[in-house]
């Protein structure tokens, strides 16, 4: 009878140690002595009592007032609808927010928690519009600009004309000029128009009354600057014209590349090999090209356009559809923009401005008067333009 009786107390103080083991609390080690859980649940869901403001655009600074937010901001999520904001600072009453993107929507508002299995109650937050369709009408739009004032100025290439659009809606012609290209400010205030089919650039002064030659460059559809007055451009699917600040020009030939459009930025000169796939770009050192060098390969799509922000974050646009690609300055892809939005004349993005945190962008619809041009809220300030900052 006895070691009947061990095995019966052994069994009763088995049952009551897997008892107490199942009692224990949520700090309890799991994966061996000293290892508590890094996930531990059971923490009470996060309160929202309000948001300043409750209306605005995407990637502004918000601010949620409320209690039970984690002091680590990235313990913190934010969801606006299906889309989820960045906690850039945090106390356990109030949350620092950089909005999502998200375009003309009242979305709900939610907080988790690290530790919590639910969701705060919701919170309404309103997105403002960010698209704007400046024309529709244009005789084949080529180049887009912005002056320091927001007048819009997009070429109408059939037309041999600049149209000026002011920010009240009102479009006056600006200059009668050959425009085939680019348009870009630059040095002296001169709007800097490329005239591909004349094989030159031309510049028109601010007020339209004056119109001169600027360089001459066979195909010339793209122009830029460098820190140093240097000038840039691109001859269409041939090569770069660099044209010192004393007038004297040297031509890279890049046979035959389908270069379309350049930009300067952080020391170097980017070209779009748009039927190539890919953007290069060349280091910049006294007004000389290096080599060149693969910037963003696209494994198949076709870089119409593109230009930076700020931060050196690329935005670029694939020809045949309607998204905003981004690449972070690490090479990493970003966010997709847009999505789908910026097609509206059935035409690739050809032309691409950025100004006071928005991308304007021109659709040439070749030959017709179905030209569009668009206004896209980014919510960053552009990259410097060194002809005209």
């Amino acid at each position: 009878m006895k070691p009947k009786m061990k095995i019966h107390l052994f069994t009763g103080m088995l049952a009551f140690a897997l008892l107490f083991a199942g009692c224990e609390d949520n700090d309890q080690p799991v994966y061996g002595a000293n290892k508590p859980d890094p996930n531990p649940t059971g923490k009470a869901a996060a309160t929202i009592t309000g948001i300043t403001p409750t209306v605005g655009f995407l990637k502004d600074e918000i601010v949620i007032n409320g209690s039970g937010f984690d002091t680590e901001p990235s313990f913190n999520m934010v969801r606006f609808g299906n889309k989820v904001g960045t906690v850039t600072a945090a106390t356990a009453t109030s949350l620092t927010v950089i909005t999502p993107n998200v375009n003309d929507a009242t979305v709900d508002v939610q907080v988790a928690v690290k530790g919590s299995e639910f969701w705060s109650n919701n919170s309404a937050f309103t997105f403002l519009p960010t698209l704007e369709l400046l024309a529709e009408d244009i005789n084949w739009a080529n180049g887009i600009e912005v002056d320091d004032n927001n007048n819009v100025y997009i070429g109408a290439r059939n037309d041999g004309q600049i149209i000026k659009i002011a920010p009240d809606g009102t479009r006056s012609v600006f200059a009668d000029v050959p425009v085939g290209g680019q348009l870009r400010f630059g040095p002296g205030g001169y709007l800097y128009v490329c005239a591909v089919d004349e094989n030159k650039v031309i510049r028109v002064s601010a007020d339209g009354s004056s119109i001169e030659d600027y360089a001459f460059a066979d195909a010339a559809v793209s122009i830029d600057w460098d820190a140093a007055g240097n000038t840039y451009i691109v001859s269409r699917d041939a090569g770069i014209n660099v044209m010192d600040t004393g007038g004297n020009m040297t031509y890279i030939d890049l046979d035959g590349a389908p270069v379309k459009n350049c930009r300067v930025f952080d020391g170097y000169l980017y070209i779009n090999r748009i039927w190539d796939g890919t953007i290069t770009r060349f280091p910049i050192t006294g007004g000389s090209l290096g080599a060149e060098e693969p910037y963003l390969e696209t494994d198949g799509l076709s870089p119409s356009s593109f230009d930076f922000d700020e931060n050196g974050v690329m935005y670029w646009a694939h020809a045949w559809e309607g998204n905003l690609y981004t690449l972070n300055p690490d090479g990493t892809p970003g966010e997709t923009l847009y999505e789908g939005e910026l097609y509206p004349n059935d035409s690739p993005m050809r032309y691409m401005t950025f100004r006071n945190r928005a991308i304007y962008a021109a659709f040439p619809c070749w030959g017709g008067d179905c030209g569009a041009a668009l206004k896209a809220y980014i919510g960053v300030q552009e990259a410097p333009n060194y002809g005209r900052d």
